[in-house]
């Protein structure tokens, strides 16, 4: 009887703790959403301060200014990022130009369906291409104004978010000795230290994957451009490094950073063998990025399980868009590194951990295909 009431009284229930769980869940969620104008930017100076934080700090030590320093940091990714589009900029020239024969190879596949479908599908009326093509010029002329504003609207909300970006990480470079001090004020004066200590593992959990995820795009990109330029694809370059920059997103970036250069491939080449080729050189660059270099470069900074990777993501893309499924995956390693130090939180973080699924009597073949990757 003592054993039943002991379990009992360990299985307590609280109506009370849910509801403010779920309270808080919400209101976070109702923040994220409505204030995203103002966090996005933030969100993206954060994870960028903690990339240039060594940077800046290493120049401080040979005696620079603490602006300076920020300043010549900043000019430096800056001149970086022109170099890039510069580089890429030249091939996205070349592809708008070869847009014509792609729009005409368009057409004769749009003429293929048409008349697979009237010789194969009795069910359905004849269908002419001409129909077809006046059906397009309709949705499009109805829907061109809609278009236009929405890229107009997105054109300028994404200069907005990038001017705040450049001012919020300039900031958060400048202040951060003050705002880490604020932050461990919050805390107890008895627990102050370990606080700064999951500050500062945070940081590095925030710096490590994006120093991670820059160099897994650097390789990436050059072995998705070497195996095109052995295929002979056009703009090898510019479609390995899309893909690889397409990555970042985990799952859905991969799959699409591959398809477009198999659309190329298909709409710009006569033979199927292209297309074909381009799939299976990103399919296996794909296992090589997720059992050697994911897990080298980036899963051991982040190590998060699969499924919360895909939740991050959806929710992300829901509450932000494109750069919500781009900042959810580091935040939640970042919330992981937060629940270890908290004795109520650590069944959340052991949640998110990338080796939930492990057992002891894990599949002998995995094993060994761990130990050939380890090496």
């Amino acid at each position: 009887m003592g054993s039943i009431k002991e379990a009992e009284a360990n299985m307590s229930f609280s109506i009370k703790k849910v509801f403010y769980v779920l309270a808080v869940v919400f209101g976070v969620s109702a923040l994220l959403f409505f204030g995203r104008t103002v966090m996005v930017p933030m969100a993206f100076a954060l994870l960028i301060s903690f990339i240039l934080y060594p940077i800046c700090r290493y120049l401080e030590t040979k005696r620079v200014g603490r602006i300076w320093s920020i300043l010549w940091t900043m000019l430096g990714v800056a001149l970086l990022l022109v170099g890039i589009i510069t580089l890429f900029g030249s091939q996205i020239v070349k592809i708008m130009k070869d847009f014509s024969d792609f729009s005409s190879r368009l057409h004769e596949i749009m003429a293929s369906l048409t008349s697979f479908i009237n010789e194969k599908v009795s069910i359905l009326p004849d269908v002419s291409e001409e129909d077809i093509m006046n059906m397009s010029k309709d949705w499009f002329s109805s829907k061109s104004d809609k278009l236009v504003k929405t890229m107009l609207n997105n054109t300028s909300d994404f200069i907005t978010g990038f001017v705040l970006t450049i001012i919020y990480t300039f900031l958060l470079l400048l202040y951060r000795h003050g705002l880490k001090c604020a932050l461990v004020n919050f805390a107890a004066s008895d627990k102050q230290k370990d606080y700064a200590h999951m500050i500062d593992n945070m940081q590095h959990v925030g710096q490590k994957y994006l120093t991670g995820m820059f160099t897994l795009i650097v390789i990436l990109g050059a072995l998705n451009s070497i195996g095109l330029l052995l295929l002979g694809i056009d703009y090898a370059i510019f479609f390995g490094y899309l893909a690889a920059f397409l990555a970042i997103i985990p799952y859905v970036g991969t799959l699409i950073g591959g398809a477009i250069p198999t659309l190329y491939a298909f709409m710009n080449y006569d033979s199927m063998w292209y297309p074909l080729g381009v799939i299976l050189i990103f399919w296996f660059i794909q296992i090589l990025e997720g059992n050697f270099l994911n897990p080298k470069i980036v899963g051991g900074n982040l190590n998060l399980n699969a499924l919360v990777a895909i939740i991050a993501l959806i929710i992300g893309g829901s509450v932000w868009g494109v750069a919500g499924m781009i900042l959810f995956l580091p935040f939640t390693a970042v919330l992981k590194v937060a629940c270890e130090h908290y004795k109520q939180l650590k069944p959340v973080s052991y949640l998110l951990k990338d080796d939930l699924y492990q057992t002891d009597d894990t599949n002998h073949l995995e094993k060994k295909v761990k130990k050939i990757f380890k090496k």
